[in-house]
């Protein structure tokens, strides 16, 4: 049974959180072996701008948007058990946390992950604290790039912004919870930022939305959800 927001499930959602990025490699080195490896079983984003592939992975569903040139944008992207019988691009069973795979395009496990949706409506943010550092910087995504600073969060986490329906730039959280509504929106301009620890690798990361095509289906205490929408590039 899908969570709806109440009152009561605020403080579920709330999270500490901060950043500061340092510069990645470059874009033209030879792919780790880790890449190498999973990219035999990755999703190959389509080479049209706007053009969609779905993801493959097992438990997984949702599709991947080419937005620019090694920009990609996951829609709808969810996981679960039995597929639902009214609308076969879902599960019946959502999973209670999501994994999603940034060298494969497509959705992860619990073993072999970059970051995990899970708590509240799956909309809290944590990264594989085992292999990356998570940064937010309050500057759009577009103009993010690997020189760009920003403050660490220390546990990899980043969950709920705000209640107020308008949003706190000092707080690390990415959504705002509006408590008259109970309605969830991204706040903004927020770009999140990982670093592989190994490799100082970075990408950048905005979280969109928890609604079904990033629409709530009502406007007030919407059920469409959890299917999370987000962009990202390798810097």
């Amino acid at each position: 049974m899908k969570i709806k927001f109440t009152t009561l499930s605020i403080a579920l959602g709330l999270a500490a959180i901060g950043m500061t990025a340092s510069c990645s490699k470059d874009n033209s080195l030879a792919p780790s072996i880790e890449e190498q490896s999973l990219s035999k079983r990755a999703v190959t984003p389509s080479t049209t701008i706007g053009g969609t592939v779905n993801f493959t992975a097992t438990g997984t569903k949702g599709y991947l948007k080419t937005i620019a040139t090694g920009t990609y944008g996951a829609r709808n992207f969810h996981q679960g058990t039995v597929p639902d019988l009214v609308d076969t691009t879902q599960w019946k069973n959502p999973a209670s946390t999501y994994y999603y795979n940034l060298i494969t395009n497509d959705g992860g496990t619990s073993t072999s992950y970059d970051f995990q949706f899970s708590g509240t409506a799956n909309a809290s943010l944590t990264v594989n604290t085992t292999k990356y550092n998570l940064y937010y910087v309050n500057a759009a995504f577009e103009s993010v790039s690997s020189s760009t600073t920003g403050t660490l969060i220390a546990n990899g986490t980043a969950a709920s912004n705000s209640t107020n329906g308008t949003g706190n730039p000092s707080s690390t959280g990415w959504y705002i919870y509006n408590i008259s509504n109970h309605i969830m929106s991204s706040y903004g301009p927020r770009t999140y930022i990982l670093e592989n620890k190994t490799t100082g690798d970075q990408w950048k990361l905005r979280l969109n939305s928890v609604y079904k095509d990033e629409t709530p289906n009502a406007s007030y205490a919407a059920t469409n959800f959890p299917f999370m929408s987000f962009d990202y590039k390798k810097l």
